[in-house]
């Protein structure tokens, strides 16, 4: 069923058979409710009616006076919805009566009542009244009810059928993009999960014998943090640390790195992938590098001199258990500080044991410094220019 019929046409056929539902229960609801007051009003008229004319003919029908009972019942018969009205004496002989001619659509009903004078039986009243203009009044409420449910309904049909001529487009151009084959299948929901479903378990299935992150740690050791802590007071070292935080946080959202706790002046951060690869090498240099021309920038600015060395260490780690991926962390620290430690102010050293410098060169240029270890020296031109644009949009950010 569900591949039979399009998206465009089962949500307003939803929607439309909702409204009918609902009206049809309401109408019955509605109708039900309007029948029983019709019937209370008819029979509260009714009783209000005769109850009245029982008072003004008593006194008249026992003084013989026709005249006044005439009259009382002419007066009652002006009643649009009053058909007929009359007295009649204690054997049954009628005594004045009055009585519309011609009346359409006429649905009589019939009250009486005794007319009772100091406890003696004197005559009897009779009302006839047409109950048909009191279900009309409430009829015409169901059927005002009626027009404003056939207008909500079509209303309601129309803008869902255009919403999902929409949606059903949009998931249309969706599925079109995405590979595999659907072509049988209408329901756009349906062709879309047919298509993503390979994707899906393809990526699941990547996922699970997942053991281990190529994980890269970057350093920058603070070489001077003790001169600076001699030279600058508290509020604004202070501020040059929290200035120097929210520069790196900017720059781990554009290239996707994750903060970790540090030594005492030291800022790490890392960023891991599922294999190892230069394009992994190349996105942490990238990010050491944006993140080392910023905080020049703010060098300049505050007027304080930063001795900062950068190191670039990879290793794989074990995803699982914690502690082991910890312990790991831990080791890449210890080689990122022994690194810094030989390193000159500005360095950027990078440790590589999977790629030498030959290889290397299609990132960048480096020169060798020690074992398996390489200094940043530049990029190719048309990544050194992507990577002014950024660290220019991290400066507008920052600054």
């Amino acid at each position: 069923m569900h591949r039979q019929f399009s998206m465009a046409r089962k949500l307003p056929a939803t929607v439309l058979s909702a409204c009918l539902i609902f009206g049809l229960f309401s109408w019955i609801v509605l109708f039900s409710h309007a029948t029983s007051v019709s019937k209370d009003t008819l029979q509260e008229k009714g009783e209000l009616t005769i109850g009245q004319l029982v008072e003004l003919v008593r006194a008249p029908l026992f003084n013989n006076d026709n005249i006044s009972i005439q009259v009382a019942l002419q007066k009652v018969t002006e009643d649009p919805s009053i058909i007929s009205a009359s007295v009649e004496d204690v054997e049954g002989q009628l005594v004045a009566q009055s009585k519309k001619t011609t009346i359409e659509k006429v649905i009589a009903n019939s009250f009486s009542r005794d007319i009772v004078f100091q406890d003696t039986l004197a005559g009897k009243v009779r009302l006839t009244i047409n109950s048909q203009p009191i279900k009309q009044r409430f009829n015409q409420v169901v059927r005002n009810w009626l027009l404003l449910w056939v207008l909500f309904s079509a209303v309601c049909t129309y803008l869902t059928h255009r919403y999902a001529e929409q949606l059903s487009r949009r998931l249309r151009l969706l599925t079109k993009r995405l590979p595999g084959g659907s072509d049988n299948i209408v329901d756009e929901i349906v062709a879309l999960e047919t298509r993503l479903q390979p994707l899906l378990a393809k990526g699941g299935d990547e996922e699970l014998p997942e053991t281990s992150y190529y994980c890269s740690l970057v350093t920058a050791t603070i070489k001077n943090r003790q001169r600076l802590d001699t030279q600058l007071n508290r509020q604004n070292m202070t501020m040059l640390l929290e200035k120097i935080d929210y520069c790196t946080l900017r720059t781990l959202e554009l290239y996707g790195g994750k903060r970790i706790e540090g030594g005492n002046g030291c800022i790490n951060f890392y960023i891991r992938s599922t294999q190892h690869s230069k394009q992994h090498l190349l996105v942490c240099l990238m990010a050491v590098y944006s993140l080392q021309q910023l905080l020049k920038q703010l060098s300049g600015q505050l007027g304080i001199d930063l001795d900062i060395a950068w190191t670039l260490c990879s290793d794989n780690l074990p995803a699982a258990p914690l502690f082991q991926y910890h312990e790991g962390l831990d080791r890449l620290k210890g080689q990122a500080s022994v690194l810094a430690e030989q390193l000159d102010k500005g360095a950027i050293g990078m440790q590589s044991k999977e790629y030498d410098i030959d290889q290397l060169s299609s990132i960048a240029r480096f020169l060798p410094f020690t074992e398996d270890c390489y200094l940043l020296q530049g990029f190719p031109e048309g990544r050194q220019l992507l990577l002014e644009k950024q660290i220019q949009h991290l400066a507008s950010i920052c600054f």
